[in-house]
């Protein structure tokens, strides 16, 4: 697969995901106007949004190569496209759902990092589960999983961000420096 597309390695100084993990994106969040700060908060959950994507696609692909692998160890001799829904589908969780919205539409344009990966993954292609060996599969799974791994990284420190941002305009509004009025008469 090559090089892993870090948050620095190709990182030119226009790059979304490199400008919300910048240091100086919450560097002194207080000081900030709040229209700037609000925007920050945007871009950091556009941000997540692509990250959190990428995930559920890593996922999906990770969880296709383990149902192959799954079959083929168990001697079943149909496909798996009969399958796909009950594969894909979210299983319930132990943990606690995140109370953080996710829009699911284009609310901003798509970033750089996650227009890399695409790209990446697109050469990374599920083989022909039909006709590719074991190996093909274990490497291709090992590759996918590096890739879930640094967005999932990547994607808690994003959300550090949005915290912080969150964090910052929440203290505005509970000590009086904003008021909600003033955002509903911006919009």
């Amino acid at each position: 697969m090559g090089e892993p597309i870090t948050a620095t390695a190709t990182a030119g100084p226009g790059r979304r995901i490199d400008r919300v993990l910048d240091h100086a994106f919450t560097a002194d969040l207080s000081a900030l106007p709040l229209g700037v700060l609000r925007d920050r908060r945007a871009e950091a959950g556009a941000e997540e949004n692509d990250l959190s994507y990428l995930r559920r696609v890593l996922h999906g692909r990770l969880d296709i190569i383990a149902a192959e692998s799954e079959r083929r160890a168990g001697g079943d001799q149909n496909p798996l496209v009969g399958r796909l829904p009950e594969i894909l589908a979210d299983a319930p969780s132990n943990r606690p759902a995140s109370t953080r919205h996710l829009a699911l539409g284009a609310v901003a344009a798509i970033g750089e990092y996650r227009v890399e990966l695409e790209a990446k993954l697109r050469e990374l292609a599920l083989p022909d589960l039909g006709a590719c060996s074991d190996r093909a599969l274990r490497e291709t799974a090992a590759a996918l999983s590096v890739c879930e791994r640094e967005v999932s990284e990547l994607r808690r420190r994003v959300q550090g961000v949005v915290d912080a941002c969150a964090a910052d305009l929440a203290r505005r509004y509970r000590e009086g420096e904003a008021a909600v009025d003033d955002l509903l008469v911006a919009q």
